[in-house]
């Protein structure tokens, strides 16, 4: 099938954007990589704040859920090699994996397909050229 390269991230929904925050840099060390400030069009359009904190070779992604949690979450995201799009999804077909969805990367060739597993956990499947 794919070859896995490891974890890429964990993705939750936080409740406390900052307490949770606070946990993941001062209570196991890990380092802000990447925060996102949504504009007000992007708040309307559904997109909340999220911080990114590195932990060791996988980083913690967390979503702002003080108004609720995303549907998405919780879910984790898996490195592999990058390869053509048609060619995953019709090796996933094939294999009739439960497939959610299709979506591209920002400002790159990369993409993710979600999928689920028997007991309707949710992992994305991160085909990034840099993995």
């Amino acid at each position: 099938m794919f070859e896995i390269k490891g974890i890429r991230t964990f993705a939750m929904s936080a409740k406390d954007l900052e307490k949770s925050v606070e946990f993941y840099t001062k209570t196991l060390g890990g380092q802000i990589v990447k925060k996102v400030e949504p504009t007000e069009e992007q708040l309307k359009a559904g997109q909340v704040k999220e911080v990114d904190v590195r932990l060791g070779n996988f980083e913690v992604h967390l979503f702002d859920a003080s108004k609720g949690p995303r549907a998405a979450d919780p879910h984790h995201t898996l490195n592999i090699p990058w390869q053509e799009k048609q060619k995953a999804i019709k090796a996933l077909q094939e294999i009739g994996a439960n497939i959610e969805k299709i979506r591209p990367h920002r400002d790159s060739d990369n993409y993710s397909i979600n999928v689920f597993d028997p007991d309707g956990n949710r992992w994305e499947l991160s085909f990034a050229k840099d993995n």
